[in-house]
Formats: structure tokens, sequence, C-alpha cells
């Protein structure tokens, strides 16, 4: 019985517990945030949503924070009617269809929108490049990255008469991406509205640019005259660089310079001689070029001297054949004519690398049958060291030279005794 009877309590319980209504809000509680959702027939983009979103909130925020949820019940039809005039008024490109108000603490505000006519379907993006050269284009063209996807999540979806008032907030966000993308130029940007939207995007340089290219190709182990068919097309890869922003090629640094180089590789000189090239950029208003072409199996030099101070023996041609019979060490032959006696001097010789620029060795003059010990040791970008030593005769000459282009050098020569300048035909 006892059991029965708390059963049946239980029950009852159960059953007033289910009809009790659900708690409510009290009318005496105020409005502490707004919640705001817009819906549309076609979707806007996102960007477009948050900003309608941000601004509905700043109405809703004006007109209903701090009322009491009792006074926006009372009042929520005015309420939904104010705020469907005031955003069927700005927002250009539709139709606020309906403004529902859900009142509460936190109070709901759902904003339904209907497009006029027709909307974006899809953008055109066209991208100008200035002077640029093709491989410069492409090369901004992979900074950029897939723009065009940026401007369909910007655009695709709005009414064609909305988008020149989203215009404005479409142009600011292509700037700040492209900004990042690419800062070293200045994006215009022009919005033409239809069903395919056009964007024209038109980039220009900002800061100092590439207004001349100089460039150098260098050879301590083939003679420079070999390498002048490499030049033409060398130089107008470099040419490319002009009116790139210097902070551009500056960043790109070891594209420009590979691309230098592995043009250079494909010519018919390179391949013959099996030449190394090492590229050398130094960006700036007139940028520098150099290249370096080098072959590990051999060293042919050709000069012509011709001093100046000097009496004797002042002009001379000098060749210089070796061959490489390990990754330091060469085996020689110099080769010196004097035209004014038209004499000649036969020096067999060898040089061994130390470390990674010094070279020093030994060669044997054999007419005068006396051996001379030698040092060369390059100082900067085109200044060098050169020392020679004839222990028999106790007689020393220091050359300092500077290489003031690709054919000509300037050598200051000083011995025990005298001292003069030298001008040197890099031939």
């Amino acid at each position: 019985m006892v059991r029965w009877r708390r059963q049946f309590f239980l029950l009852v319980a159960a059953v007033v517990f289910c009809l009790l209504p659900a708690p409510v809000v009290a009318a005496a509680d105020t409005v502490d945030s707004i919640v705001v959702n817009v819906t549309s027939d076609v979707p806007p983009p996102a960007r477009i949503v948050k900003r309608m979103t941000g601004s509905v909130t700043t109405v809703g925020e004006q007109i209903l924070l701090g009322k009491t949820v009792g006074d926006v019940l009372d009042r929520q039809a005015a309420y939904e009617k104010i705020i469907q005039e005031v955003f069927d008024r700005v927002l250009v490109g539709y139709t606020v269809q309906a403004v529902s108000i859900d009142p509460g603490i936190r109070t709901t505000i759902l904003i339904t929108l209907t497009p006029w006519g027709d909307v974006v379907r899809d953008v055109s993006v066209e991208m100008d490049y200035g002077s640029l050269s093709p491989a410069s284009a492409e090369l901004v063209r992979q900074d950029v990255g897939d723009i065009t996807e940026k401007v369909r999540n910007l655009l695709v979806g709005l009414p064609i008469d909305a988008v020149d008032w989203a215009g404005s907030l479409s142009k600011t966000l292509l700037r700040e991406y492209l900004e990042g993308q690419l800062p070293e130029f200045r994006a215009g940007i022009d919005i033409v509205p239809g069903s395919v939207t056009t964007v024209r995007v038109s980039l220009l340089p900002q800061g100092p640019v590439v207004q001349d290219v100089q460039l150098s190709l260098r050879s301590k182990t083939i003679p420079n005259v070999l390498l002048l068919t490499a030049r033409p097309d060398v130089e107008a890869t470099a040419g490319e660089l002009r009116g790139l922003p210097v902070a551009f090629v500056e960043r790109h640094h070891a594209y420009f310079a590979n691309r230098i180089g592995n043009q250079a590789a494909q010519l018919p000189a390179a391949r013959r001689y099996e030449l190394k090239l090492t590229p050398m950029l130094e960006p700036g208003r007139e940028t520098r070029v150099t290249l370096n072409a080098e072959t590990d199996r051999y060293k042919v030099t050709l000069e012509g001297h011709l001093d100046m101070g000097r009496e004797q023996d002042n002009t001379a041609v000098q060749l210089h054949a070796g061959k490489y019979i390990s990754n330091r060490d060469e085996a020689f032959m110099e080769v010196v004519l004097f035209p004014n006696q038209v004499s000649w001097q036969f020096l067999p010789g060898w040089g061994h690398r130390v470390g990674t620029n010094t070279t020093l060795g030994i060669k044997y003059n054999i007419g005068d049958k006396q051996a001379v010990l030698w040092l060369q040791q390059p100082l900067a970008r085109n200044w060098s060291f050169r020392l020679e030593r004839t222990p028999a005769i106790s007689y020393t000459e220091v050359g300092i030279r500077y290489k003031f282009h690709d054919f000509i050098s300037a050598e200051y020569v000083f011995t025990n005794h005298d001292n003069w300048l030298r001008l040197v035909g890099d031939l």
C-alpha cells in the first residue's frame, strides 16, 4: 500500500512539472546585447554581409540597448519599421523585405533582403603590368597569387546596382591584399559593374626603380674575347631589370641571378668551354650585374701591357696557357713578347691555390735561367695584388691592379729601384 502511494505521488509530481510553463524573461529586464542575422534569396558576399551586420548592429544598439524587454515587446512593430525604413534607404541594390525582432536580454534582429534585378555572377580581372618584361610580369603574377578568387569572394552575389557602394570596400580590401603580396608596387583599381564584373588592376612601381643595368662578363681562366658572343643575350636578360623597383629586385635576388646564369648557360660558348657561371647582382638605381665564367680544366689569358714612366721593355704581350692537374694545382707556360726589341721570354711554371682566393707558385725564366716565386691575391671587387720575387738577383716586383672595365685595367708597379704605371688590356 505504501509503495503504491509513493508511485502515485511521483506520477502526479511529474505531470505537474510537465504542465508548468517554460521560464520567461521578466519584463523588467533590459536589453544588454544585439545579435543580427541577414538572409537573402541570393547570399551576398561574406565581407558585405559582415558590413551589413555591423551597420544593423550599430543602429539596433542605438535604438534598443538599455530599453526594457517589456518596452521592446510593446513597441516591437514600431522598432521593426524604423530599422526597415533606415536600411531600405541605405542598402542600395537591395529591398528590405522584412525585419523581425526577438526581444530579450540578448535581442536578435533578423533582416530578410531581396536583391534588385540581376546580381554579379562572375568576375574578370585584368592586370596591367605597365612596361615590365614578360618574365618580370610573370614573377609579379606569381607574387599576386589567385587574385581572381579574392575578387569573387568580394563581389559574386552582389546586386549589380550595389557594386558601386560596395566598390570602395572592395578596393580597400584588394589594396590591402596587394600591399601584403606585392609591397613594392602601388595598385590602381577600377571596377566596371555587370553580370560579369570587370576589375582592372594597374600596378605602378613605388620607391626607387632600376634605371640602368651595367653588365660585366669576366673570366680568369679564358680570354675575355671568347665571351663577346655571349654578351648580347646576357645583356638582354639583365636589361629586363630596368623599370623594376629596387626593393623588388632585392627580394627576388636569387631568382634574377639564377635567370641570368641559366640564360648564359644555354649559350654555345658556355657549353664549348664547359664554363661554370656565377652571376652576381648588386641592386640599385644603377644595378650592377657581374657574370664570372670559369673553367676548372684550363686557364688561358692574354694581356697587352703599356708601361708609362719606364724606358726599357715598356710594351709587352703576355700569354698564359695552363692546365689544371687538380682542384688546386695548375701547370702552365707563360710566353712574353716585347715588340720593341722583338724578344721573347718563356716561363714554364706551377701554381697552387691556398684557401679560397690566394694563389702562389714558381716559374722558371728559360732565357735568364732564373726561378721566380710569385703570389696573387684578390683584394676587393675590382682590386688585386701581385708579388714576384727573383731570389738569384734579389729582385722584387709588386703590382696593385684596378679593373676599370672587362677589357681594361691599370696596375701600379713597385720594384727595388723604380716604379711605374702600367695599362693592361685584358684580351
